[in-house]
């Protein structure tokens, strides 16, 4: 049996042709779109591979890019001092983003002017911000659709973020590793691992909280046989467990 480290970092990603025409078909805007349009935004997308912990640079787009997670899942983050940084959103196969500076023209809503890394081993599909303005315009039910995705996304989370701020540390560690053992596919010999390298800091930032208060929590976890973790990863033991210390309800 594979160890955790080697479950959560295979050697690399299986991300082919019909992968990818998969991974596009199933994002949400393009169930409306004229299948040429489909056809030419898998031709667009070049596949890169990723090992945890490399950095996605919008410097090679440099008007910015538009990307899709195929395989694995990335981070997207913003230092705000030394060795600080805050935690915006965890991104798995499946979801997709615009990332590039705001000051450049065209598609700003929903714009990460911040840092991307793999979490694990990924597969990422990307493509120039301005390649995909053309194909927008051609498709006036694509664009209504693309866009009514991104704000749809956009008050999800606010509302999300609105009810979590609002609940004790503990109930935001529980609904937190509840929320993000849901983001990827399960590994059949550890089902309630937390499908990509989570560290403590990690968690103590998209919480709001400090390590030391995150780490205490965590602990405590372990202690009543919630979860079992070690370096960069988290497993769920009991979810009845965790789910009854988070009354925070999904949005």
């Amino acid at each position: 049996m594979p160890n955790i480290h080697e479950v959560l970092h295979p050697e690399g990603c299986h991300c082919n042709q019909e992968t990818r025409r998969d991974v596009i078909s199933r994002l949400p805007f393009l169930k409306t779109a004229f299948p040429s349009t489909v056809t030419k935004l898998i031709a667009s997308l070049r596949s890169e591979d990723l090992a945890e912990g490399m950095e996605v640079s919008p410097l090679k787009f440099q008007n910015g890019m538009f990307g899709v997670v195929a395989q694995g899942a990335v981070k997207v983050y913003r230092y705000v001092g030394d060795d600080e940084f805050v935690v915006f959103d965890v991104l798995t196969a499946g979801d997709f983003f615009v990332y590039g500076f705001p000051e450049n023209e065209g598609v700003k809503l929903y714009i990460y002017p911040d840092q991307v890394s793999a979490l694990t081993t990924t597969c990422l599909l990307s493509m120039d911000k301005k390649k995909l303005e053309p194909i927008l315009h051609e498709d006036a039910n694509l664009m209504a659709a693309f866009f009514g995705s991104l704000t749809a996304r956009l008050i999800q989370s606010n509302e999300r973020f609105v009810r979590f701020m609002a609940y004790p540390a503990e109930h935001k560690i529980a609904f937190l590793l509840e929320f993000l053992h849901g983001k990827g596919p399960k590994k059949p010999d550890h089902p309630g691992l937390i499908p990509f390298n989570l560290t403590r800091k990690d968690l103590a930032s998209m919480a709001g909280l400090t390590l030391e208060t995150s780490s205490r929590i965590l602990t405590a976890f372990e202690r009543d046989g919630i979860v079992r973790s070690g370096r960069g990863w988290v497993e769920i033991l009991n979810f009845p467990a965790l789910h009854s210390r988070s009354p925070v309800p999904e949005v």
